[in-house]
């Protein structure tokens, strides 16, 4: 009995780390993520990345780029407004493109540079985490045993996997609590974690101990069971 998987990432939170790209004179200014971790929630409107900033000109434009360790050049990401003060504070901006569809975890360097002055910038750095989960193995028969992970929920607070065929929750898992700072967490168990039955299984992963259509924050992933011959 063999199980073809595959997983479509729903939609997840990523530590300041370093990844100096980008030069910069700072002393004038400064730019940061206000949270420990960026999710990217892997689809158009997921805007996750909240910026805070000082320095710059009053009621001015600032250009927001990010680059890589692997993408050097500087790629422009957004323009804010600065605020009477020079201030900028955002709470939804479209975070980068992480490097390709199997990129979990990502590091960048961001610049943020003053239209009106741009010997005026600042630079930080900042990780982004793929919202979702997977399996390794994700083939095989229900009863293999894989290690299923959880990326980009929040820390400190329970993850939970629900197994559903046919419309029906069969079993809700407790995959364990999600760590700091990019709100991963994994458990090695059954690819399958309960009874078989052949045909589509639909696997959703949140925070909530059982499932509901209604929990915003929740990845789904496929499983197909199938008959094989021995």
């Amino acid at each position: 009995m063999l199980v073809q998987r595959r997983f479509l990432a729903a939609a997840c939170a990523a530590a300041v780390a370093a990844a100096g790209c980008l030069a910069a004179d700072a002393d004038a200014s400064t730019i940061s993520s206000t949270i420990p971790c960026v999710a990217n929630l892997g689809f158009g409107g997921a805007l996750t990345l909240p910026l805070a900033g000082s320095g710059f000109t009053p009621n001015g434009s600032v250009t927001i780029r990010t680059a890589t360790r692997a993408d050097p050049t500087p790629r422009d990401l957004t323009t804010l407004r600065a605020d009477a003060s020079g201030n900028i504070a955002v709470t939804r901006v479209d975070p980068p493109v992480l490097h390709s569809a199997s990129t979990t975890r990502q590091a960048f360097t961001l610049l943020a540079l003053d239209t009106a002055n741009p010997a005026n910038s600042a630079t930080t750095t900042f990780t982004q985490v793929r919202f979702g989960f997977n399996a390794k193995p994700s083939t095989g028969r229900p009863t293999r045993r894989v290690t299923y992970t959880a990326r980009g929920y929040l820390p400190g607070r329970p993850v939970y996997a629900h197994f559903r065929f046919k419309g029906i929750t069969r079993r809700d898992v407790l995959v364990g609590v999600a760590k700091s700072p990019c709100g991963v967490v994994s458990k090695r168990m059954r690819l399958l974690p309960t009874k078989t039955r052949f045909g589509t299984w639909t696997v959703f992963m949140d925070q909530v101990p059982k499932y509901s259509k209604k929990t915003v924050l929740q990845a789904k992933g496929t499983l197909f069971i199938r008959r094989t011959l021995s």
